[in-house]
């Protein structure tokens, strides 16, 4: 898709911008004033991560029963399996395309897994975080939403001085 012209169009350089949720990751390419998704990753939690329980055993007779559920290490799996797999495609798109800023929008505990999960020179790649699920939105809200922060950082007002704040902070009388 194309970006709208009143946003940037990164022409000197692609960028990359990652939407993840707990178990789902989509990778969007910036290039030439053209948006498109590049790469999915979709990993729904396995049947028997839902609820495996087994009897394990008893100790006299068949009055103690042992249960056990392995919900916990199977959804522990999954998460490892998805940061491994996230890193493979990020390092495959740094590798291919040169990359030198990527952009990610996801929970704070997911962008904590994918940050860890990247070797130093690709975490100094990464310019922004925003802490928020975007993998079902417009994917060009990603773009504005990334464009209005950078104008917000450029054109920061400098904090008003002691004076100034005596001045502001007096009631105005009509």
């Amino acid at each position: 898709m194309k970006i709208p012209k009143s946003l940037p169009q990164f022409e000197k350089s692609p960028a990359l911008f990652i939407a993840s949720g707990e178990y789902e990751a989509k990778f969007y390419m910036a290039l030439d004033g053209n948006f498109e998704l590049w790469k999915t990753i979709k990993m729904s939690p396995r049947e028997e991560a839902r609820e495996k329980q087994a009897f394990t055993g008893h100790k006299t007779g068949m009055r103690d029963l042992v249960s056990l559920s392995h919900h916990g290490s199977y959804i522990e799996d999954l998460k490892r399996k998805f940061q491994k797999k996230v890193h493979e495609v990020i390092h495959d798109l740094l590798a291919e395309f040169k990359l030198r800023e990527i952009y990610v929008f996801a929970p704070r505990y997911v962008a904590k897994r994918i940050m860890d999960c990247l070797d130093k020179a690709e975490q100094k790649k990464v310019r922004m975080e925003f802490f928020q699920e975007d993998t079902k939105s417009n994917p060009l809200l990603m773009i504005r939403k990334f464009w209005d922060e950078e104008i917000r950082a450029v054109f920061r007002q400098p904090a008003p001085k002691n004076g100034a704040k005596k001045i502001l902070a007096k009631p105005r009388i009509r």
